[in-house]
C-alpha cells in the first residue's frame, strides 16, 4: 500500500479531500488498543468525573500526563477552570465504571456498589477511584487547543499502583490483557 502526501499551504480543513470519510477515519483510530481512565475533578458535591481512553505520559522529568477533551464534554468547562484533575486508570474489573462515567446507566452500580473516590491527602478538591491499577493526581500546568479537543497537562503531584490488570479499549469494545494474549495463542 502506498501513502502519499502532498504538501499544501492551504488550511488543513481546505487541503482534506471532500471525499474524507470521517467514520472511517474514527474506525482507524480504534485499531490503537489503549487502556481506559476517568478523569476527575473537584470532591464532594462538586465532583465530576468521565471516562477516556486519550491519556498518555508527557515526560519523566518533570513528571508529567496528558488528557484529551473534547470541546463539547462538560468536564472540558471544568479543567479549564480547574488548578488540579485526577487520573484513575480502570482495572478490567471497572467495566462497569467505564461505561457509568461515559454517561451509560449501571444498575449494578447502585450503592453498595457505587463506584467509590478516595480523598488524596493534602491535596483538596481531587479525588481518585479506589480499586484502580494505577492513579494520578495533577496540577494543570499547560492546556493546548488541538482541533475540537484541548490537551491539558498536568504535573503529576502523588500517584499510587495497584497489581491490577488493566482495562482495555480496541475497536469499539472492551476487553483484557488476559482475553487479548487468548486470542494470540488461538490465532
Amino acid at each position: 500500500m502506498r501513502v502519499h502526501a502532498a504538501r499544501t499551504d492551504k488550511p488543513a480543513d481546505e487541503a482534506r479531500s471532500p471525499s474524507f470519510d470521517e467514520r472511517r477515519f474514527r474506525r482507524a483510530l480504534g485499531r490503537f488498543a489503549t487502556g481506559v481512565v476517568v478523569i476527575s475533578t473537584g470532591s464532594g458535591d462538586s465532583l465530576h468525573a468521565m471516562t477516556a481512553n486519550a491519556f498518555m505520559s508527557g515526560s519523566l522529568k518533570p513528571p508529567l500526563i496528558l488528557v484529551s477533551v473534547g470541546h463539547r464534554a462538560r468536564m472540558h468547562a471544568r479543567l479549564m477552570d480547574a488548578d488540579l484533575f485526577g487520573v484513575s486508570v480502570l482495572s478490567e474489573a471497572q467495566e462497569s465504571h467505564s461505561r457509568h462515567f461515559a454517561g451509560e446507566a449501571q444498575s449494578r452500580l447502585a450503592p453498595p456498589c457505587a463506584p467509590r473516590f478516595a480523598a488524596v491527602d493534602g491535596l483538596a478538591g481531587v479525588v481518585l477511584l479506589e480499586h484502580a491499577a494505577a492513579r494520578f493526581a495533577a496540577r494543570v500546568v499547560d492546556r493546548h487547543p488541538c482541533g475540537d479537543h484541548t490537551l491539558f497537562v498536568g504535573e503529576v503531584l502523588v500517584f499510587s499502583l495497584d497489581e491490577h490488570a488493566p482495562l482495555l479499549f480496541f475497536g469499539g469494545r472492551y476487553a483484557s490483557v488476559a482475553a487479548s494474549a487468548s486470542n494470540e495463542d488461538s490465532a
